[in-house]
């Protein structure tokens, strides 16, 4: 991201959220940043485990939007490498697109669950977490997407991601982890993916989020164990409700459409059907490295 861009989100965010964000350095100094999740979050796994093909250009070098995304602005305030777990022995990115928290990969067609990310990251460290790293815990909205309204709940699906992230966080607290963030979900009923049902989709996060919620605020308790929050599901709706305060005048209508690209990406919250463009990541990029700054 350009100095212009960057001040774009900078300069916006400050004025509607934090009153300042130029000292946004965090307090804890992390030897790395250890990241699970979905397509949200991978630099990388994917492209690499389908040789190159899964996203493919006009997608940004692997990553599902249009240029660099959140997690690597973080790592990059920090100086910190963010490299996908696949493609280097020093990876440290674990996420995978398509990713769910409730149901388990295959080693075919899905991929590693968000569990058994942290499952292949203890095993390859010995069962030992890095007390010094952070850790990033991100997902859910695979499983809210390809739900069937007709056979589940929104509550009962939201309280099993919920579920899922606390089990993840407490597998890696049990391993070492002290440091953890743990976004709250956006609201997955924005989507334009989620057209065909977005108030299943709005309940569902919602449901997520509030179970999520009580079980961190037990977690958060424990001496010793930090816990930031980035709370997605209000920072989208506060772009939502006004746009032109963000500097977006197209919040519905993804820029890709097929391999077209829409003329004014910089503009367009979201990259295709799912995903948000290098400037929906950069806004959650900021926010994120304010609540790292608390």
């Amino acid at each position: 991201m350009s100095i212009r861009q960057r001040m774009r989100v900078i300069t916006v965010l400050a004025c509607l959220f934090f009153g300042s964000v130029a000292a946004h350095a965090a307090v804890t100094s992390y030897d790395a940043i250890y990241v699970f999740g979905d397509s949200y979050c991978d630099v990388g796994n994917d492209f690499a485990l389908t040789g190159g093909t899964t996203p493919a250009a006009p997608y940004y070098n692997g990553r599902f939007s249009n240029g660099p995304i959140w997690i690597e602005h973080v790592a990059g305030a920090m100086g910190l490498p963010m490299k996908p777990s696949l493609l280097t022995g020093v990876g440290t990115d674990y996420a995978f697109g398509g990713a769910f928290v409730t149901i388990p990969g295959n080693n075919t067609t899905i991929p590693p669950s968000v569990p058994q990310q942290v499952e292949l990251y203890l095993s390859l460290h010995g069962g030992k977490a890095d007390p010094k790293a952070l850790y990033v815990i991100e997902g859910g909205g695979n499983d809210i997407l390809d739900a069937n309204p007709s056979t589940v709940t929104p509550a009962y699906l939201g309280y099993q991601i919920a579920l899922g992230l606390s089990a993840s966080e407490l597998l890696l607290r049990r391993a070492g982890a002290k440091y953890f963030l743990i976004p709250s979900l956006l609201d997955v009923g924005q989507l334009p993916g989620a057209a065909a049902d977005p108030s299943f989709a709005t309940a569902a996060t919602v449901a997520t989020n509030n179970a999520l919620n009580l079980f961190l605020g037990f977690e958060e308790l424990i001496e010793g164990i930090y816990i930031r929050r980035v709370d997605a599901f209000s920072l989208f709706h506060n772009i939502a409700a006004a746009p032109t305060h963000f500097g977006f005048t197209n919040l519905t209508t993804p820029c890709l459409t097929g391999i077209v690209v829409c003329p004014d990406p910089d503009h367009t919250l979201f990259w295709d059907l799912e995903h948000p463009t290098e400037f929906g990541h950069s806004f959650f990029a900021v926010a994120a490295e304010a609540s790292l700054g608390k």
